[in-house]
C-alpha cells in the first residue's frame, strides 16, 4: 500500500485558511485577554478603540487577514509541488528483493507498504515493509536495500541497552520496554484505529469573517501598493531635504552627452596647443568608458611635458561636469596622446560623483 498525499487544490486551500483562522482568533484572544484585565467589557462587534494604541487592534486584525492572503496562492501552489514530488519519489522507488523472514527463513516476504521516512542520514528515503506470509514477522528495508534498524533505547536509569516486546489486540499495539539489568519498565501505546478528524461546525463562518475574498484581497494588495509608493516618496523627500546641498550639486552638473563632451573639449585643448581630438568606441558597461586620443601642435613640448600638461587641462576643465579622466592618466608616444574618460549617468552616479570630490 502506498500512502499519498491529497492532491485536491481545495484541501491546501481550507488547510491555509484553517491557519488564518487560528492566527486571527489568537489576536482576537490578546484583544480580549487586554479588556479582561482593564475591567472593561469587550464587544466582538467594536474591537478595541483605545487599548493596544486606539485603533491599532482593529488595523493589525487587516493587517494580518491581508498578509494572509497575499501569501495564500505560492504557499498552496509550495504545498502541492512538495507533495506532488514526495508522491513520485514513492512510486518511483525500487522494491528491495531477495527478503527472507529472520524468524522462519522463509522467502514468502511480500511488501504490505511503503513510506516516505527520514533515515538515519536525516534525509527522506522510502521504507518499505515486508510481512511474512508464513508466520507474519516483519521486517523493513530502505530503498537503497539496507535494513531498517531501531535506534538505541539505553536505559534512563543505568544506560543500559533496553529490550521490547509487543502485544496487538486489535488496532492497539501495546510495547514494553524492560531493562535486563536493573528490571526498570516502561509501556508505550499505539493506536493503530482510525480517529475521525475534528469538523468545526462554525468553519465556514469563520472563514467568511477571517479569511479575505478574491475581491477584498485585491484591494488590499492595491492599498498596501498605494501605501508602500506613499512611503517611499516620503523616504526620498525626506531624505533630499536632509541631504539638500547633495542634491543642489546634483541639479548643478553639466551633464554631456558624447557629442556634446567633444563640443565642449575641441576648442579647450586647440587654445592649449592641442589638436584632432578623436573619440573610441564608448565601451557601454556599468559606467561609460570612453577612449580618447589626440595630437600635440605645439612644437618643443617635451612628451613629460605634453603629458602632464593634458591630464591636468582636463582634470580642471571637466569639473562641474559628468566625465572625469580616468586615474591611468595620459599616454603619450611620438606626439600622440592617448587616455580615457569615465561618463556618469544616473542620480546614483551623479552623488558618488560629488561625494569623490569632496574627499
Amino acid at each position: 500500500m502506498i500512502h499519498k498525499h491529497p492532491k485536491d487544490e481545495s484541501y491546501y486551500s481550507e488547510r491555509y485558511d484553517r491557519m488564518t483562522i487560528d492566527e486571527c482568533e489568537c489576536w482576537d484572544s490578546e484583544v480580549c485577554d487586554a479588556y479582561a484585565k482593564s475591567g472593561k467589557k469587550f464587544d466582538p462587534e467594536k474591537p478595541s478603540r483605545r487599548l493596544h494604541g486606539g485603533y491599532l487592534a482593529d488595523f493589525y486584525s487587516c493587517f494580518i487577514k491581508g498578509e494572509r492572503y497575499l501569501r495564500k496562492e505560492e504557499t498552496v501552489r509550495q504545498w502541492m509541488e512538495s507533495d506532488r514530488a514526495k508522491d513520485e519519489k514513492l512510486e518511483s522507488a525500487v522494491e528491495p528483493k531477495g527478503v527472507r523472514c529472520i524468524n522462519c527463513s522463509s522467502p514468502d516476504m511480500s511488501c504490505i507498504s511503503r513510506d516516505l521516512m527520514t533515515d538515519s542520514q536525516n534525509e527522506e528515503s522510502v521504507l518499505f515493509m515486508f510481512q511474512c506470509g508464513k508466520c507474519g514477522n516483519r521486517r523493513a528495508y530502505w530503498e537503497n536495500g539496507v535494513e531498517w534498524k531501531p535506534r538505541p533505547n539505553p536505559c534512563p536509569k543505568c544506560r543500559a541497552e533496553m529490550r521490547s516486546e509487543r502485544s496487538r489486540r486489535c488496532d492497539v499495539i501495546e510495547i514494553i520496554y524492560f531493562c535486563p539489568k536493573c528490571q526498570y519498565t516502561e509501556n508505550d501505546i499505539i493506536d493503530l484505529g482510525k480517529k475521525e478528524e475534528f469538523v468545526d461546525p462554525d468553519f465556514e463562518t469563520k472563514r467568511k469573517k477571517y479569511c479575505l475574498s478574491d475581491e477584498e484581497g485585491k484591494k488590499y494588495s492595491s492599498a498596501k501598493i498605494t501605501m508602500e509608493q506613499a512611503s517611499s516618496f516620503m523616504e526620498k523627500w525626506k531624505e533630499k531635504e536632509e541631504n539638500k546641498d547633495l542634491y543642489d550639486a546634483i541639479d548643478n552638473i553639466k551633464k554631456l552627452t558624447i557629442s556634446d563632451l567633444q563640443k565642449f573639449l575641441d576648442p579647450i585643448i586647440e587654445r592649449a596647443g592641442y589638436a584632432k581630438l578623436e573619440f573610441e568606441k564608448p565601451d557601454l558597461q556599468k559606467d561609460v568608458i570612453l577612449g580618447f586620443g589626440l595630437q600635440d601642435a605645439k612644437s618643443g613640448r617635451s612628451d613629460r611635458e605634453s603629458a602632464y600638461e593634458l591630464k591636468k587641462l582636463l582634470k580642471k576643465s571637466l569639473e562641474g561636469t559628468n566625465w572625469r579622466l580616468m586615474s591611468e592618466g595620459v599616454s603619450y608616444r611620438l606626439g600622440f596622446l592617448t587616455g580615457r574618460l569615465r561618463g556618469a549617468e544616473g542620480e546614483e552616479d551623479f552623488k558618488k560623483l560629488i561625494l569623490d570630490n569632496k574627499n
